[in-house]
C-alpha cells in the first residue's frame, strides 16, 4: 500500500492475485498510479465478488472472514475492477471472467489500465 518509488518512475506495474490481500486496496492502486509514468500501463488479473451468481456470491461474503484469516488476508468478496475503474486512470480496458472450476476464487477482473 506504500511502494518505495518515486512518483512517476515506472514504465509498467503488473498485480497478479494480490489485491484481495491488501488492507486497503483503493489506496493500493492510488500507490500504483502515483508511480506510473504518464502514459504507463497497470496489468491485472485478480479474483472478485461474483456479478452474475447471487448463491456464489452469497457464500463468497459468508466464507471471507474465514479465507482472511487461513489465506493470509485474501477476500473473496472484493470489487477490485470498480475500484480499479474509480481510481483515475485515463484508460481502462477491463474483462470480467468466469473460469470453471475455479469455485471461490472465480469470477476474475483482468485488463491494462493506462495512467
Amino acid at each position: 500500500e506504500a511502494l518505495p518509488l518515486a512518483d512517476n518512475s515506472c514504465d509498467a506495474v503488473v498485480c497478479t492475485l494480490t489485491l484481495c490481500s491488501v488492507v486497503d486496496p483503493t489506496k493500493s492502486v492510488a500507490e500504483i498510479k502515483r508511480v506510473l509514468k504518464p502514459g504507463g500501463k497497470f496489468l491485472f488479473w485478480e479474483h472478485v465478488l461474483s456479478e452474475t451468481d447471487k448463491v456464489l456470491a452469497q457464500e463468497q461474503i459468508d466464507l471471507t472472514p474465514n479465507q482472511v484469516k487461513r489465506a493470509d488476508g485474501c477476500h473473496l468478496d472484493r470489487r477490485t475492477g470498480e475500484v480499479i475503474r474509480s481510481a483515475g486512470f485515463k484508460h481502462v480496458d477491463l474483462e470480467y471472467m468466469e473460469l470453471e472450476n475455479f469455485r471461490f476464487l472465480n469470477p476474475t477482473v483482468c485488463g491494462i489500465a493506462t495512467a
